[in-house]
């Protein structure tokens, strides 16, 4: 037994001794030859990894549920919270009535929904077009339009929007052909700076309109942004809409595009006198500049031909919203350029 002790106490000292280095990384007194070390290396290492294996097997098997069930419970509940159409409060960061119906529903999910009927002109009801006096590219027809899409509410003030639509072409006159609206997809801020409301939606869309197509293009990135100041308790309210749409080409400019556009900017200020909270009379004035691209320069601005618009606006509620107006040319104020137009916003859920 006693000799039995001494061996293993110097199979002990020789494995100690094995695990040492000189400082000149020479083998330090007492180390074994390499080729000991490696040979009892290359035997115990897969008895220590058999036993971590092991080891690691049972405490698998032995460890309760406690610990998974309750991050598996964490899980479920953050999913079905996220599931769930939440809805939040209203902070009232808006009160004007057209930008709360744009800000749409409270709900974390909902449908949005814009409908739109570009009419004729005053002095012909059977009229197929709308008056183009700058020859400009882009769609004039009579038509009636809407767009449906989802709303992700993200908090009371911010949400993300993706949808398209259908636009039918001559819709009194044979429906000569369905357009779709360009799908797209946006993000809507809802801000209040010293007492201006305000609306900031950067977004992207795929051209899908032959309008566009034809001159080669095929998306576009616009960013929008609204304003409005209550004028104290007078019912009066100033504001300001400003809207940038910069224009993807899959091809160089060709002669035949015509006056197709680099990008596009436009301003309008308007004015406006609720009635009620529900009711309010409203006009504006649209000034839009835009870069040619048969102009070899990006900086060079033309303007297109101010436009005015007259309507009403009725809110049903938060998030339904409807508008009829003229619109109208005020440098050639006539029954044949001003024409009959109506807008709904919606929300559904």
């Amino acid at each position: 037994m006693k000799q039995e002790s001494v061996k293993i106490r110097k199979n002990l000292a020789f494995w100690g001794a094995g695990r040492y280095v000189g400082a000149a990384g020479t083998p330090a007194a007492g180390t074994p030859l390499k080729g000991q070390v490696v040979t009892l290396k290359a035997t115990l290492l897969p008895l220590l990894f058999a036993a971590s294996l092991g080891a690691q097997a049972q405490t698998t098997s032995l460890a309760p549920t406690t610990e998974s069930s309750p991050a598996s419970g964490e899980t479920k509940a953050v999913i079905g919270e996220v599931l769930t159409n939440k809805k939040f409060q209203d902070d009232y960061t808006l009160t004007d009535a057209k930008l709360r119906a744009d800000d749409g529903s409270l709900s974390r999910y909902s449908l949005r929904t814009n409908l739109s009927y570009y009419g004729p002109t005053l002095n012909d009801l059977e009229a197929k077009d709308q008056p183009n006096p700058d020859g400009s590219v882009g769609s004039y027809a009579t038509a009636l339009g809407g767009s449906l899409g989802l709303r992700i509410r993200l908090n009371p003030t911010q949400t993300i929007s993706m949808g398209t639509g259908l636009k039918a072409i001559y819709p009194f006159h044979g429906m000569e052909r369905f357009d779709m609206n360009d799908p797209y997809m946006s993000w809507d801020i809802a801000s209040r700076f010293w007492g201006v409301q305000m609306r900031n939606s950067p977004g992207f869309s795929i051209v899908t309109v032959p309008n566009y197509t034809k001159v080669g293009e095929f998306a576009t990135f616009d960013y929008k942004n609204s304003l409005v100041y209550d004028l104290g308790k007078s019912g009066a309210a100033i504001g300001f809409d400003t809207s940038f749409g910069y224009f993807f080409y899959n091809r160089g400019y060709e002669r035949r595009d015509g006056k197709a556009a680099r990008n596009n900017l436009s301003f309008s200020p308007n004015v406006k006198y609720n009635i009620s909270d529900k009711l309010n009379v409203n006009t504006s004035v649209s000034m839009s500049f835009w870069n040619p691209r048969e102009s070899a320069s990006p900086w060079i601005m033309w303007n297109r031909s101010v436009t005015q618009s007259l309507g009403l606006g009725y809110s049903f509620r938060r998030d339904i919203y409807l508008s009829p107006y003229l619109r109208m040319y005020p440098s050639r104020l006539a029954a044949d350029t001003t024409t009959f137009n109506l807008s709904a916003i919606l929300s559904v859920l």
